[in-house]
């Protein structure tokens, strides 16, 4: 059915993140698909912007910032019900819309899975990084809620 599936994670939502695994998995038994995971973390001038100057040397470190997130990404997905062979895990540091729309040009992807939460007003009015990859991408997208 599909060949690429990229599934961008928010490290932070714990919940979402395992139902998003549990349509990954059941999606992967319909053939063998590669399955891309893709954590964004913010770049600390677009999370903190001027305030830059004040954090901690550690915070500044972007490699450090990758190796955490990207160790925190493997424990999600770490008991998921598809062979190691089908998976792979990537740590963008970005814009989260920008970097999930490039890595899926980049991977050629025929399907993005990404979760949402329920909208609300400030979803309507501000958007969400689910809305607007739904919006721009050149892929079929299964919003997951």
């Amino acid at each position: 059915m599909y060949k690429k599936i990229l599934v961008p994670i928010d490290l932070l939502e714990d919940e979402l993140n395992q139902d998003i695994i549990k349509h990954v998995e059941a999606l992967a038994m319909l053939g063998a698909p590669e399955i891309h995971f893709l954590s964004v973390i913010p770049s600390v001038e677009l999370f903190f912007g001027i305030e830059i100057a004040a954090l901690p040397e550690s915070q500044k470190n972007s490699a450090e910032r990758s190796i955490l997130a990207i160790r925190a990404l493997e424990e999600i997905i770490k008991d998921i019900k598809v062979p190691d062979n089908q998976i792979s895990c990537k740590v963008s540091i970005g814009s989260a819309k920008d970097e999930i729309l490039d890595y899926a040009q980049e991977i050629d992807a025929d399907l993005i899975m990404v979760g949402s939460h329920h909208p609300s007003t400030s979803t309507y009015l501000l958007g969400s990084t689910a809305s607007a990859i739904v919006r721009h991408a050149k892929t079929s997208v299964f919003v997951i809620r």
